[in-house]
């Protein structure tokens, strides 16, 4: 994740999950935690404003 977010910038990525099979090693709360943590807090482009933008959705 720090390797993408340095070529691409915070504004070119999305979270994702692979919901439900990322739960068979980590439940999603700590998948979440370990990407605020990597990413050093929780990016709101990352986390839904950049998804929104990609698709058009008015939040």
């Amino acid at each position: 994740m720090q390797t993408a977010r340095e070529l691409f910038g915070p504004d070119r990525l999305m979270f994702g999950s692979d919901w439900p099979v990322c739960e068979l090693v980590a439940t999603y709360e700590q998948v979440v935690d370990l990407m605020t943590a990597v990413l050093g807090g929780r990016p709101a482009g990352i986390f839904g404003r950049n998804a929104a933008r990609v698709y058009r959705w008015e939040l």
